[in-house]
């Protein structure tokens, strides 16, 4: 009997609401979605916000890089407005107010964003600052910098860490037990998803959980090939279809 997959909402549920908002983490919830997946970058002055892009002009009313902004500046900017009138005056949340939506036992994917912008310490801080969280959420950290993921290792050790791939690693097995840390999970573009690699990680113990996953014909063929879990930018369409 083939496991139903869980849903993760991709930066909330951003089909309904802007992305990495707090209106999209809520919609997320509202939908029904068991986990969120959301993106940290660090700020001028040290404090870690929830946006995807290292530029501020796509979803915000700023310009200008992330990293030499302060967490007030960015507070400045309204990050709801691009994506319709009902959400302006939105803002860049930092990750603590993000934490502080979720119920208890909630699934948090947080991605840590590293490249082109390198953030020295990122990963330290990411640890340190979700210390006080992890008795409450389930938590899980992400990055496609797999070295970013051993600074986080070594500062809080019993953290989920999770591999993200946008190609296709045919030595699956060989490359985890090269890595100086434990992996809990594979997030792998879903095009590139099949039963073979479901079978491969899940032999090595590791959860898959496919991105970024919103076509019916999509959400079926990875259920059938045995995923763990889809993020998505629709949660609740896509339960729907799993039910």
């Amino acid at each position: 009997m083939k496991r139903i997959p869980i849903v993760l909402a991709h930066r909330g549920a951003s089909a309904n609401a802007p992305e990495n908002t707090l209106a999209a983490f809520r919609e997320g919830l509202a939908q029904g979605a068991q986990g969120v997946e959301l993106d940290v970058h660090l700020t001028a002055d040290g404090k870690l916000c929830v946006i995807h892009d290292h530029e501020l002009g796509r979803t915000t009313t700023g310009s200008g890089l992330v990293h030499e902004k302060t967490m007030e500046q960015l507070k400045q900017e309204d990050a709801g407005g691009w994506f319709g009138p009902a959400f302006a005056g939105e803002r860049v949340p930092e990750l603590d107010e993000v934490l502080a939506v979720f119920p208890e036992g909630h699934l948090i994917n947080i991605e840590i964003k590293s490249g082109p912008v390198r953030y020295p310490g990122i990963g330290r801080r990411v640890a340190e600052a979700i210390g006080d969280w992890k008795e409450k959420h389930r938590l899980l950290i992400s990055s496609f910098d797999h070295q970013v993921l051993e600074e986080v290792y070594q500062t809080e050790p019993a953290l989920p860490l999770g591999l993200l791939f946008e190609a296709r690693l045919y030595r699956l097995e060989s490359y985890i037990q090269s890595l100086p840390y434990p992996v809990h999970a594979v997030h792998v573009w879903h095009h590139l998803v099949d039963h073979e690699l479901v079978e491969e990680a899940h032999k090595l113990g590791l959860l898959v959980l496919p991105y970024t996953v919103d076509h019916e014909h999509d959400v079926a063929r990875l259920a059938e090939a045995g995923v763990d879990g889809l993020i998505s930018n629709g949660p609740g369409r896509v339960l729907s279809l799993l039910t």
